[in-house]
Order: C-alpha cells, then structure tokens, then sequence
C-alpha cells in the first residue's frame, strides 16, 4: 500500500499522531526558553538558577514518567490523553499566575512532564503497536506533527509576547486545551475503547515479519540485556545535546547578534527537516531495522554544531536548525520502532517510559551544566564541540551492540 492509501485507511489515527506530536512541541526546551529571558527578569534569576529549575523539574518529571509512562499499558487511550490535556492546562495556569518560583516551578514540572515527554509518549507507543511491522512508516505519516508544532507554536509564542506579555501568552496556551484541543481528541478516537486490548495481542504483521510472536519482555528483563546499556548514550545524545542548548536559545541569540525573530523563523527549517526525514527514515526502519540506521540519525546534528562553533553569519541559524530537525525526525521515528523491535510491545509503554525517564536525568544535567559553564564565561562554541565529542563517543560505544546475543 503506497503512503496516500495507507493515510486513507488510517486517517483518524494519522490525525491523532499529528496532533499529539505536534502538542508535544509545547513542552519542548526549545519553546520554553523563549520565555527564558522574561523569566529570569521577572523573578531575577541567573542562567545558571534558572537552569536549576529547568534540571530540577526534569530530575522530578523521571519517576513520575515511570508510572504514568506505563499506564498507557493499561488505561483506555481517550481518557489517558484527556487527563494528559487537563493536566498541561493545569501547570501553564501555574505558570501564568505564578506569584513566585515555587509555584513557577510547579507549573513547569506539569507542562514539562506532560507536554514534551508524555505527549510524544502517547503518539509513539499508540502508533508503534498499532502498525506492527508497518510501524516505521506509520510513525513518518502520522507523525507530520513533527513538523507542524515547530513551524507554529514558537514564532506564535514570541508575538504573543510581543502582543500581550508572557503570562498572557501562557493563559491563552491553557485556555486553548479545553475549549479547541479536547474536542478534536474525542472526536478523533471515537470508537477506539478497546485499542489498548488489542495492542496487547501480537499483531499478524509481527507474526510474518519474524515467523513467530515477537518476545515480550519486561522491564526487569530489559534491565539485565547488556544491549540496552550500549544503546542509550546514543539514544540520549539528541535529548542530552539539544536540552542544553535550547533552553539557553535566547543567550545564544545574544552572543551571536542575532534577532530573535529570525532565530524563531529557523523553526520553520526545522519543522521542515523533522517531516522530510520523518517519512523517509520511517520506511527505511521497516526495510532495514531501527538499531542498524541508529548510529546515522546524530550526524546532521553534528554538521548543524560545527556551524555554531565555527561562524556567527546569520545563515548559520538555518544550518543549525535544519541539522537539529533531521535529526531529531530520525531520532523519533528510531526511538518509537527500537524497543518494539528489541523487545515486543506488550511492556512497550512501561519500556519506553524507563528509557525516557534516563533521558530525562541526562537532559537535567545537561541543561544545569551548560547555564553553569555559561555563568563561568564558557562560549557557546565550546560547548558546541564538548557536544560533537560526545556524540562521537557514543557513536564508537554502539558499535559494539551488533556483536553481542541478547541475554535473555
């Protein structure tokens, strides 16, 4: 079946990856550092306090995601998304009214939780169990979101700002969810109660890609493969390298004199290298494997680096950007196949929860180290190459994986 009769077929669940991928833009580093700078001079932070905030609701949001990560397991797939949209309304009314940091704080650990991590949690697990081993390119299709939240929700954020102020722009964004968001929600999975039972059988497509039922560990199993430990430095490389710098976009405006409207219209190439390589990495998953492709999905990040480190030319934004959104449109499509693939999908939401809530501690640490090195007068452009070592190290660590049998 050719992508349009596939999207014909499929087309509600296609629209739900869209919205759900793109709504996962909202709690994304990228978008709330736009804020950043409003921020720090409302409550009179440093770059290094506000990174400790940022870290700190990350190090929070890891547990929390363990177990609301693997709920999706268990718990009807239309109430699970509207408590999820209940759930961000909630922390951007936090922060919008927020008299102090405590309650700031409080307000980004919700909007960070659900609107980065759980949102783009749903849309994965949902598509990656539902498609079998169609998954790739069910991920590309319904994951055009990828494109679509980045090319709107930042440039539409900072003229909010300009417009009304960041704490308006923040109660707009809450107000939005119950009055625009939950009704599509509904209406998308009408008469989808019982998905979750159905993604717990294997799936025909499964059963004749592999000539049998593919195994389903569990977390505890998973734990034990020593695979999974070679696997996650470069698993967590975007979410590490990225995390660091994009919660500290508007900093880096500064240094290289650039606007920060034109740095938000970069957005736009991102958006546009998410979707591309979205669609085309997803079929080539399905033809050659997610763990095989892995070790190339860092590289247009790497170029977008060497950019940031080596000129201040305003191009320099696209070429950053656009490395950034080819990436990370490989990463997802890679990371919503791997583990189905390593280890089946009946435990694949308490799996993919586990993994994310590692990426979360390194993206803690990542962007309390950068506001760190920044307060020490560290440049963006070395940080820039400490980041190309380490997604080189990771790269040469993975290559070991392919060596070793599974150990369970």
């Amino acid at each position: 079946m050719n992508p349009a009769g596939f999207f014909v077929e499929h087309w509600r669940y296609m629209c739900f990856g869209w919205l759900f991928t793109a709504l996962s833009t909202l709690g994304s580093g990228y978008f709330i550092g736009l804020f950043g700078s409003s921020i720090r001079g409302e409550f009179g932070l440093s770059h290094a306090d506000l990174g400790l905030i940022f870290a700190f609701t990350m190090l929070v949001s890891g547990p929390l995601l363990v177990w609301l990560g693997r709920m999706i397991d268990y718990v009807d797939l239309r109430l699970y998304c509207l408590v999820l949209c209940l759930g961000y309304a909630a922390g951007s009314l936090l922060i919008a009214a927020s008299p102090v940091v405590t309650v700031l704080v409080i307000g980004l650990l919700f909007v960070r939780l659900i609107g980065d991590w759980l949102f783009l949690h749903t849309a994965v697990v949902s598509l990656a169990r539902h498609f079998g081993n169609r998954r790739g390119e069910a991920m590309g299709i319904g994951g055009l979101g990828y494109g679509l939240g980045p090319a709107v929700f930042p440039l539409a954020a900072v003229l909010l700002m300009d417009a009304f102020g960041w704490r308006l722009a923040w109660a707009i964004l809450a107000v939005t969810f119950p009055v625009a968001i939950m009704p599509v929600v509904v209406w998308l999975l009408h008469g989808k109660g019982d998905r979750h039972r159905q993604f717990l059988k294997p799936s025909a497509a499964d059963v004749a890609a592999t000539g049998k039922g593919l195994p389903q560990w569990s977390r505890r199993e998973v734990l034990g493969d020593v695979r999974f430990y070679l696997v996650m430095p470069v698993v967590i490389a975007l979410p590490f390298v990225l995390s660091g710098f994009v919660f500290h976009h508007v900093h880096l405006v500064e240094t290289k004199g650039w606007s920060l409207a034109w740095f938000s219209s970069g957005f736009i190439i991102y958006a546009i290298g998410k979707v591309v390589m979205a669609l085309v990495f997803g079929r080539m998953v399905d033809r050659h494997g997610s763990l095989r492709l892995l070790p190339y999905y860092p590289l247009p990040l790497v170029a977008g680096l060497l950019a940031l480190a080596m000129s201040d030319h305003p191009w320099v934004v696209p070429v950053y950007l656009g490395g950034a959104g080819v990436s990370t449109g490989m990463w997802i499509i890679a990371m919503g196949a791997l583990w189905a693939e390593m280890y089946g999908v009946t435990h694949l939401g308490g799996i993919r929860a586990m993994a994310q809530a590692l990426m979360l501690a390194m993206s803690a640490l990542a962007v309390f180290s950068v506001g760190g090195l920044l307060d020490w007068g560290v440049s963006m452009e070395t940080i820039a190459w400490i980041s190309i070592g380490y997604i080189a190290f990771s790269i040469a660590l993975l290559s070991r994986c392919g060596r070793l049998p599974s150990t369970v």
